[in-house]
């Protein structure tokens, strides 16, 4: 899944870094993630490797990390900080890497965040005004912080395993023809989302098969061969908590079912190293359950995938299907059926 929601709120973007430094997550066995800068607009900033809380911020009052003057030009009260982009993997591959610690699998989903967000950021424009224009100008660069977790959100004080990154984009892109930072047009990224949705679970289901584990494809989206569905409903407390939440207020619509999930957050009761946390998540499982993961796992040399399509079938495929249902289509909405 990938969500992209607007933070108008200098207070709230500060609190999202604080926050996100201080969640218990790993690489391995006692060794916290570090946020990172990415993107050409960052490189343009002078900003590289780990994040720091003082550049952070910087941006997020609109002033440049380096020099401290400000930003962009429009510095209203109400400005659009930035956006942040939220990319989720399917839960059976949060259950493996959580019971497996194979770490190839984090390396292949922050290869697919990262060639995803390179892609809409060479989409990035800026709004060209005055002398009777209204247009949209090519800029081609974002500065993003990204921020790998491994967990969901606290149920009853201990998370679920939930492989997800949020890249926290500043709302500044440089305009080469005006030789100025201005506010990006973020429009057109988020009406396309489904389009690099698509083509984000692309790119890890593609390196997940290279790795040697087997895709299972359904009308709903995908998941890891052999995971049994038990498991993973086991490992979907916090989805299942906002479902029961939804449900109760009459909520159907899963924007707002997401505003929901960010107004009902909780907090660890007490923090939890990455070995007690393995045990503790195993416990739940059943010896079936566990011997599936581990078999899973064991056998990705030997794993076989379904037959792949050819480019020319997956059009085909997504013509037949869409316009089935839709008289007019635009080329990301075929595409992404495509992919699909």
């Amino acid at each position: 899944m990938l969500r992209i929601t607007q933070s108008r709120s200098a207070a709230d973007a500060k609190s999202y870094y604080t926050e996100a430094l201080s969640r218990d997550d790993y690489y391995s066995e006692g060794q916290e993630r570090i946020g990172q800068w990415m993107g050409r607009g960052a490189d343009r900033l002078g900003l590289e490797g780990q994040v720091d809380r003082e550049s952070f911020i910087a941006l997020v009052d609109n002033l440049h990390p380096r020099n401290g003057r400000r930003l962009t030009v429009r510095d209203r009260i109400d400005r659009t900080v930035g956006y942040d982009f939220s990319f989720h993997v399917p839960k059976s591959i949060s259950v493996v890497h959580a019971l497996t610690k194979d770490e190839r699998i984090v390396s292949a989903f922050q290869d697919s965040v990262r060639e995803t967000m390179a892609e809409m950021e060479a989409e990035m424009t800026t709004r060209v005004r005055g002398r009777g224009r209204d247009a949209n100008r090519h800029t081609g660069e974002m500065a993003w912080s990204e921020f790998v977790h491994l967990t969901a959100r606290p149920v009853d004080g201990e998370p679920d395993p939930h492989l997800h990154m949020h890249c926290y984009v500043f709302n500044a892109t440089w305009d080469q023809t005006e030789q100025r930072w201005k506010a990006g047009q973020f429009r057109h990224l988020k009406r396309d989302a489904p389009y690099f949705e698509a083509v984000y679970h692309q790119r890890l289901a593609q390196r997940l098969m290279g790795l040697g584990y087997g895709i299972n494809r359904s009308r709903e989206g995908w998941e890891i061969t052999g995971i049994p569905e038990s498991a993973r409903v086991k490992f979907s407390r916090r989805t299942t908590e906002i479902d029961r939440l939804a449900s109760a207020k009459g909520i159907t619509d899963p924007v707002l079912k997401g505003e929901l999930g960010a107004r009902t957050r909780s907090r660890k009761a007490k923090a939890l190293s990455a070995g007690e946390l393995r045990e503790r998540w195993s416990s739940r499982l059943t010896d079936h359950e566990r011997e599936a993961i581990d078999r899973v796992h064991g056998n990705t040399e030997h794993a076989a995938s379904a037959e792949p399509l050819t480019p020319q079938a997956a059009v085909e495929h997504a013509l037949g299907q869409s316009f089935a249902t839709n008289s007019v289509l635009s080329k990301r909405q075929l595409l992404r059926s495509a992919i699909r």
